[in-house]
């Protein structure tokens, strides 16, 4: 594409077209990138972790594209971030506990993905999160204490089985779900002990 050339360059606005194959590494020289929109596009592979080299992003997105593996580690350094999403992909693996160094973050989107585990309890220091949306993954345990997962409507929460602690979206307590796994391992003892 050219762009590492235009290293002076403060927004880019690709959305929309039918962009395929890698995202390029070359955006990683864009060091006075402030705005980064690639949503709906086919960029497919992995983000790339150079990314985070961007450090005056304030927004990034990356929704709707066939974006596949792990979020990288390396998007935690992006402590400028107000906005990020990276919902309608393929990402895969656990929530990084770094992305919880995006303090300046308001809004997260990591919807519909393949995303597992469960959300760092790092996440509660996140205090300026204000909107989430972690609808349609695989996620599991307890919500971070903070309004942003505190306040989410079930619609930004559903779709992932096993997650826990908020009554208001219809979520189980996670006690319960612990006094379950108890109950299973006293009668099978008990049952071993009958026997």
């Amino acid at each position: 594409m050219g762009f590492g050339r235009l290293t002076s360059l403060e927004r880019l606005m690709l959305n929309g077209n039918q962009l395929s194959g890698r995202i390029p590494s070359e955006f990683g020289s864009l060091i006075d990138l402030d705005y980064l929109d690639l949503s709906t596009n086919k960029f497919g592979d992995s983000i790339p972790s150079i990314l985070g080299d961007l450090l005056k992003l304030y927004h990034l997105n990356l929704s709707n594209n066939k974006l596949s593996q792990a979020i990288p580690l390396e998007l935690g350094e992006l402590v400028q971030l107000n906005e990020l999403d990276l919902s309608h992909n393929s990402l895969e693996g656990s929530i990084p506990s770094a992305m919880s160094n995006m303090e300046s973050l308001v809004t997260l989107n990591l919807s519909h993905n393949n995303l597992l585990g469960s959300i760092p309890s790092s996440f509660e220091k996140m205090h300026g999160l204000s909107y989430v949306d972690i609808s349609y993954n695989h996620l599991k345990g307890p919500l971070p204490n903070i309004n942003a997962f505190r306040e989410a409507p079930s619609e930004r929460l559903k779709g992932n089985k096993g997650l826990c602690g908020k009554v208001g979206a219809m979520l189980p307590p996670c006690n319960a779900h612990g006094s379950k796994k108890d109950h299973k391992v006293i009668f099978s003892v008990l049952a071993v002990l009958c026997k």
